[in-house]
């Protein structure tokens, strides 16, 4: 029959034991915790990051722009002007000369010409004064003249209305100076075509 020390010393050894085992489960435990707390911050992440590309789409590609919204050609197409002229005046999109203008100012562009300005991403705000308008003209380049790229100012007498502004596939005329409508226009348009990054090069 064992001792009295004997029975102490399996007793303690059977609580050393079960206090190694304790310990091994509470350390299970706290690893399965990381591991849950790891995969829920991943998880959180990646809807994150979900939801940041879901807003750059929308910012960039679904949310209705500035203007009215044409229907769209000729993309890559420098054939030149078509015969039949552009669905739109100032145009919005179609064939195109092969040489693109210039961004800024510009004393008179070719229906053609401007259409590759457009494929490039560029911003076309057009005025068509039948007398002087030097004061319109003042405003307008107020605005334009704050882009080292991408925009062009020009002249345009074959049109209605008294300023245009056109991006590819966007269009909107105004019978009159609205400085916050012409700001939108080209902040929200500028880049946005085929080879819009030619607009911030």
């Amino acid at each position: 029959m064992p001792t009295r020390e004997q029975r102490e010393k399996k007793e303690a050894k059977r609580q050393r034991r079960l206090e190694r085992r304790a310990e091994r489960d509470r350390q299970v435990e706290h690893d399965r915790g990381r591991q849950r707390l790891r995969r829920i911050g991943f998880g959180l992440a990646g809807l994150a990051a979900v939801a940041a590309l879901a807003a750059v789409i929308w910012l960039v590609y679904l949310q209705p722009r500035p203007g009215e919204s044409v229907s769209t050609y000729g993309a890559g197409d420098h054939s030149g002007q078509p015969a039949g002229g552009y669905s739109t005046s100032p145009p919005t999109s179609g064939p195109h000369l092969a040489q693109a203008p210039s961004w800024g100012e510009q004393r008179s562009l070719s229906e053609a010409s401007q259409v590759h300005g457009l494929e490039h991403g560029g911003v076309l705000v057009q005025y068509n004064c039948s007398t002087p308008c030097l004061e319109l003209v003042r405003n307008l380049r107020l605005i334009t003249s704050g882009y080292d790229r991408g925009v062009i100012l020009a002249p345009y007498s074959e049109m209605n209305a008294r300023i245009a502004l056109t991006s590819w596939g966007q269009i909107d005329l105004l019978d009159e100076f609205d400085l916050e409508r012409v700001e939108k226009f080209v902040s929200e348009n500028r880049g946005r075509a085929p080879e819009g990054n030619q607009a911030s090069q």
